[in-house]
């Protein structure tokens, strides 16, 4: 798992490094089928410029997402809204160089939710660079992944 970094200061903020270029994490974050493998079903909408979407996270589970900054291969900004949650946002940010992307997110405005979406997030991006390099991971492991984050973070 590439994680590089962690931020602490902010609510969620990872770099991740993905040995695939920009454009094939860029294909991952914003088609539905790719989509399908690391974050959920896109039960409607399309994540592009001003686009509204849908995610089904399981078991009917979903968030909404309006996309607020779309500069692709390099920047993709959204909401995002569970019904249980306050409203929030995720910032993506690709950097390339030599074929691998460094992939930057920041998750904003969590409050008490931060080191969950932490260790969700790491999960997250684990399954994102399983897609982008073509492996996709179950999604029966996704539970079992982030009980290790949890484990691994409790701090």
């Amino acid at each position: 798992m590439p994680l590089i970094h962690i931020d602490e200061s902010v609510d969620v903020s990872l770099m991740w490094r993905i040995e695939v270029p920009r454009a094939r994490v860029w294909q991952c974050l914003t088609d539905a089928d790719l989509l399908s493998q690391w974050l959920g079903e896109l039960v409607s909408g399309a994540v592009g410029a001003g686009s509204d979407f849908e995610v089904d996270h399981g078991d009917g589970y979903c968030c909404r997402s309006t996309v607020i900054a779309c500069a692709a291969p390099s920047r993709l900004d959204f909401t995002w809204h569970f019904p249980d949650e306050p409203a929030s946002k995720v910032a993506i940010e690709l950097d390339e160089s030599s074929g691998i992307t460094d992939l930057r997110l920041t998750h904003s405005a969590l409050g008490d939710l931060a080191k969950s979406y932490r260790n969700g997030w790491c999960v997250h991006l684990s399954y994102l660079e399983a897609a982008g390099l073509g492996t996709p991971l179950p999604p029966s492991m996704f539970w079992r992944l982030h009980g290790t984050m949890a484990q691994l973070n409790m701090r």
